[in-house]
């Protein structure tokens, strides 16, 4: 963190490649940190001067340590100049030219040495390939922008994999009235990526929300764990690219279903982050966490008064289509408002005051703010002084209530912009447009429940260590095997490697008997006709043993019987071992329509209960557990404890690919896994 310290918020500054010629990268870098108070050593043989400054032949020549160092020269230089960086005491280098793993293999190579370097040398390494970083607390533009310098200090910290979109995000919170403590761009980031810029902005007492921007994410495990220990102090906001890419997996549903941006988003969330869609939510979102972060709770309620129904009609529907409670008002607080407001107006929450009156406003939001079913309180007013005057409004309110108060409006900019710049500086978070109202209120609503979620999370198990590891092959009898030895339950069953053999087990079994092909190779058995149901006479055992021998498949073939299971709720357990994020658990609605209605929720394992609960409440179809139009209730906790242990397992085999359990049968108590897929 001390390195870090001396990359982000160095004393002194060295810029190697410094220039005079503007088309140079190093005339632009020394330009920029011209203007940083501490001292700045242009480091050039072939000059003594450069802007104003001395200039120096080499690092050696500087004579007293230097923190950071920019390295503004060919690709194929960086290496030695490391190494002398390192034997100097440098305490971190910047690269921002390209020519290293973004250009392939040769690029990779030359990369991986660098960083060898570093490693070797105790320099932290920013880049390469990237625009830079600001720092303007420290008054420190060390990026090529040019704008850059003018981003005001404030307490935003911005994370991005774009050099680019840390500018676009770094500019749309300038004009957002916010100032940035730190913004990152970050490159290719072999060193410093997102999950060590999060950790420096947590112990950063200036920052107090960070943005985040994410492409791809070469170790998701490792981001998982850094994002979760910053949202228990900071709140966090995400914008990820990458909806359009699923990936391909071929064995099963399950990789089908764990598509990478999916993925990506649900163990962003279960980290504790909220996940938005654009970088305009991004910067609603960070501005009201700038000023506001409830407290944790499973499910905050939102009190809304508005002065014109059209935009609340906009921001209530788009929080009840996320699952917002804004729940009805407390019989007490509907019969005070009632004798405050006209006769035809709405006042069970949202209130919808008519045109509003400042006086009507000022009283009926007083009233609101005692109701106890409310966490956080909204307004909407279109911009109208002689209506309603929002600063002298929550300057009354704040007298009464600790509540968090949001404010959303409409109008010329020009005339919002007094009134938003005042709210800012009474911490109210103002948005001027219902949808940006609306998303603010989102991302706080979302940054409580993940809280309460984590607050309420059990002590993770102890570290959780490899077991032996399995063959790969599995077959559904073996892969049954040792689900049963994990204590889940399968339907009782043979392996028959011929028709003697078929013939005993039919004869002990309860019928009716299911018949399926047992090959390593057919992972969907359904789609060759490898499954007979009904199977009640020892004629229709022999017709299924025919169907089954024309089946042609690869390798040893067999057939397994199973006893016919009664019916109940079918839903999917899938797992996966991900080569970014390691082990992931995952939830459906079974059967051959899985994959078509895609209806999942995921988490990263280990996972507790109450999580695999939460996996349960995330499904669209999650109401079918409970007793949905007058059916059984099915047994929800023998579920969670199941992705528990598929959780468990797959950690402690991680050399299993994918696991598919489709369909898993659920009863009103207990459950049956009735196919099984094991890939190792």
């Amino acid at each position: 963190m001390n390195r870090l310290d001396r990359l982000f918020n160095p004393q002194s500054i060295a810029v190697v490649g410094a220039s005079a010629d503007e088309t140079k990268a190093g005339y632009h870098m020394l330009y920029a940190v011209k203007k940083f108070p501490g001292p700045v050593y242009p480091i050039n043989p072939k000059a003594t001067d450069l802007l104003g400054l001395k200039a120096y032949a080499g690092l050696e020549a500087v004579g007293r340590p230097v923190d950071l160092v920019a390295l503004c020269i060919p690709a194929r230089g960086c290496l030695e100049a490391i190494r002398e960086a390192a034997a100097r005491g440098v305490g971190a280098v910047m690269i921002a030219g390209g020519g290293f793993g973004e250009t392939g293999a040769e690029g990779r190579s030359l990369q991986d040495e660098i960083l060898a370097a570093c490693r070797e040398g105790g320099v932290r390494l920013l880049g390469p390939n990237t625009a830079g970083f600001v720092n303007p607390r420290a008054g420190l533009t060390m990026n090529f922008w040019p704008y850059a310098d003018h981003f005001r200090p404030g307490c935003v910290g911005i994370v991005s994999q774009s050099g680019a979109m840390n500018l676009v995000l770094g500019s749309a919170v300038h004009r957002a009235g916010l100032g940035v403590s730190l913004g990152v761009g970050l490159g290719n980031a072999p060193d410093v990526g997102v999950p060590e810029v999060l950790e420096y902005l947590t112990e950063d007492e200036a920052t107090r929300a960070i943005a985040v921007y994410l492409e791809g994410v070469s170790d998701g495990r490792r981001l998982f764990e850094a994002l979760e220990r910053t949202t228990r102090k900071k709140p966090v906001a995400v914008l990820a690219v990458g909806r359009a890419d699923i990936g391909e997996f071929a064995a099963s549903h399950t990789g089908k279903l764990i598509g990478s941006y999916a993925l990506k988003h649900a163990a962003l969330t279960q980290a504790g982050a909220v996940v938005v869609e654009s970088s305009q939510d991004l910067v609603d979102a960070v501005r009201a966490f700038s000023k506001v972060r409830l407290d944790p709770d499973p499910d905050p309620g939102v009190g809304f008064l508005t002065g014109q129904a059209g935009p609340a009609m906009i921001i209530t529907d788009y929080l009840r289509a996320r699952s917002v409670r804004i729940p009805e008002l407390d019989a007490s607080t509907v019969d005070r408002i009632s004798q405050v407001l006209p006769v035809m107006t709405y006042i069970r929450n949202p209130v919808d005051t008519g045109r509003p009156i400042h006086s009507l406003f000022t009283r009926v939001l007083s009233i609101m703010a005692e109701d106890p079913n409310l966490d956080l309180l909204l307004t909407f007013a279109i911009h109208e002084p002689m209506c309603v005057e929002p600063v002298p409004l929550y300057q009354a309110i704040r007298g009464r209530t600790d509540k968090p108060l949001i404010f959303g409006t409409a109008g010329l900019p020009e005339d919002l912009a007094p009134t938003l710049r005042d709210l800012d500086k009474m911490d109210v978070p103002a948005f001027p447009g219902p949808e940006r109202a609306a998303v603010a209120v989102w991302s706080l609503v979302q940054d409580a429940k993940a809280a309460y979620r984590k607050s309420r999370t059990e002590n993770p198990p102890a570290p959780i260590a490899a077991a032996r590891p399995l063959a790969p092959g599995l077959n559904e009898a073996e892969a049954k095997t040792l689900l049963a030895d994990l204590g889940l339950p399968t339907p009782a069953r043979a392996v028959c490697r011929d028709r003697r053999e078929a013939a005993g087990a039919f004869a002990r079994m309860k019928k009716p008997l299911v018949a399926k092909i047992l090959s390593a190779a057919v992972a969907h058995k359904t789609e060759v006709g490898g499954v007979i149901t009904g199977i009640e006479t020892e004629a229709a055992l022999d017709a299924a043993l025919d169907r089954i021998d024309a089946i042609e498949a690869p390798g040893e073939k067999a057939c397994l019987l199973e006893e016919t299971a009664p019916a109940g709720l079918e839903i999917i357990v899938g797992a996966k071992n991900d080569d970014s994020f390691g082990a992931v658990v995952m939830l459906g609605l079974g059967g051959t329509a899985a994959e078509a209605l895609g209806d999942v929720s995921m988490r990263l394992a280990p996972l507790t209960v109450p999580e695999a609960m939460g996996m349960i409440g995330e499904l669209k179809t999650g109401a079918l557990f409970d007793g949905w139009r007058g059916g059984p209730r099915y047994d929800k906790n023998q579920v969670a404890e199941t992705l528990v242990r598929i959780g468990r397992f797959m950690l402690e085999h991680p050399e299993i690919r994918e696991m598919d359990l489709n369909p898993v049968r659920v009863y009103e108590k207990g459950l049956l896994i009735l196919d099984a897929l094991i890939v190792v």
